[in-house]
C-alpha cells in the first residue's frame, strides 16, 4: 500500500518526536520559505478538500500557539520594566 505525502503526514502527526516528524516539520518550514507563486503553483496540484483540511489544521495550531506569543511579549515588557497594568492603561487610551 502506498501512502500519499498528505496521508503520511497524518500518520507522522500521531507519532511523538520521531525523525520523520522532525523532517516533516523541516519540510513545512522550507515550504514557508518559498515564493508565493511557487506555493500557489504547488497547491493547485492538491485536491481542494485536502487544502481545506490543511488550512483548518494550521488554523488550529495558530490558535493554540497564540499564548506562546503573548507570553514572549509579556516577558519582554517585564524586562523593560513595563507592567501589565501599565500596558492595559495605555491600550485603554
Amino acid at each position: 500500500m502506498s501512502l500519499t505525502t498528505y496521508e503520511m503526514a497524518r500518520v507522522l502527526e500521531q507519532l511523538e518526536e520521531s525523525p520523520e516528524k522532525i523532517m516533516f516539520g523541516k519540510l513545512l518550514n522550507e515550504l514557508g520559505n518559498q515564493s508565493e507563486e511557487r506555493i500557489r503553483s504547488a497547491a493547485k496540484q492538491v485536491p481542494i478538500y485536502i487544502l481545506r483540511d490543511i488550512v483548518y489544521q494550521f488554523q488550529k495550531v495558530i490558535e493554540s500557539r497564540k499564548g506562546e506569543q503573548v507570553e514572549i511579549l509579556a516577558k519582554e515588557l517585564a524586562k523593560q520594566g513595563i507592567s501589565a497594568e501599565e500596558l492595559q492603561k495605555y491600550l485603554d487610551k
